[in-house]
């Protein structure tokens, strides 16, 4: 296996030069830098990470989110890993993914083990956030925390206004003629959830009311779950009670308005006409579907990679202030609404 002295004896530099490099501290050559990164790629070099950690250093990006099963947070975690690909030339990063399922207690234990056994450098979350005592110890123990879709005071967050989001989808709907328009969020109750659906139903709210119409808790559902087999659920839970629906807002996300399509055409109701869809995210499957799903487009390849260029910087020591990023939504137009 090589060692920091191969590099440096194949490179024709100091053993410190390539310590540099490695550590990417801009403080060699351009043409030193390359001869270095040539050697490093030729001798296949990986840096020690044992006798990093005891530096206090684990070069790891920990990355939590409430379910592996969402597709927001797949995406995401895609677009760090896809990073943390391409910036492994002179380190060897670490990505390691926890799932709450959307448990206090079980977050509340992943970030303890983190923090006690230093396993990471930098934890992304999202849709949830710490306990203000865990996150003092996070500090404590200089470890970068950067929030996705969530916000707390002194932390780097990544965010869209998710309640100009849900405002628009219901905005498009009233002027469409739509009167009594079903919206389908997430249990703030029974579940920890972050702050982008409590935002999300905001949004509905205030658009209702902005329009003259009223809010009706029975036009209100949450789910639990986010996939397509609940949104077939809920919907036909609420058919069976109110026939009067005529449009339906998922701001838990795509799976839900997929779900909810596909139950309707079960059934024979005519989408849009007698019913309009709307969703949250734009995945993949939202142009799959038929009709094409009409929804809310969130940047969450732009988030992913912002998020992996705050965890970068961190980890390089280069961070010097706390960051904020808040990317803009866009309401696509298809079929369903």
């Amino acid at each position: 296996m090589a060692t920091l002295k191969d590099v440096a004896k194949l490179a024709g530099v100091s053993y410190n030069t390539v310590s540099l490099v490695v550590n990417n501290i801009n403080k060699v050559a351009p043409e030193t830098k390359e001869r270095v990164l040539e050697a490093i790629k030729k001798l296949n070099y990986t840096p020690n990470k044992s006798a990093r950690m005891l530096k206090g250093k684990s070069d790891t990006i920990a990355f939590i989110s409430a379910s592996f099963t969402s597709m927001p947070g797949i995406n995401i975690l895609k677009e760090i890993e896809e990073g943390i690909h391409l910036a492994g030339l002179t380190y060897n990063y670490d990505l390691i993914p926890y799932s709450t399922r959307r448990s206090i207690e079980i977050k509340e234990k992943i970030l303890n083990a983190i923090v006690s056994g230093k396993k990471a450098d930098v934890i992304i979350m999202l849709s949830i956030k710490p306990s203000f005592e865990l996150l003092k110890r996070i500090k404590q123990n200089n470890i970068t925390l950067i929030l996705i879709d969530e916000v707390m005071e002194g932390v780097h967050t990544i965010n869209t206004d998710n309640k100009k989001g849900a405002y628009l989808a219901t905005e498009y709907l009233i002027k469409q003629g739509r009167k009594n328009i079903l919206y389908i969020g997430g249990d703030t109750e029974k579940q920890e959830i972050g702050l982008a659906i409590i935002e999300r139903e905001q949004g509905y709210i205030q658009a209702l009311q902005e329009y003259g119409l009223e809010y009706k808790q029975e036009n209100h559902l949450n789910a639990l779950y986010y996939n397509i087999e609940e949104g077939s659920v809920l919907i036909e839970e609420v058919l069976k009670k109110n026939k009067k629906i005529d449009a339906v807002f998922c701001g838990a996300g795509d799976n839900i308005a997929v779900g909810v399509i596909e139950k309707l055409k079960k059934l024979g109701i005519k989408i849009p006409d007698d019913i309009a869809v709307i969703g949250y995210d734009d995945l993949p499957i939202a142009s799959i579907v038929t009709p094409a799903l009409t929804t809310v487009k969130q940047p969450i390849e732009k988030m992913g990679n912002a998020a992996f260029a705050i965890a970068l910087e961190a980890m390089q020591k280069k961070l010097k202030e706390i960051k904020t990023k808040i990317f803009e939504l866009e309401l696509i137009i298809r079929g369903t609404a």
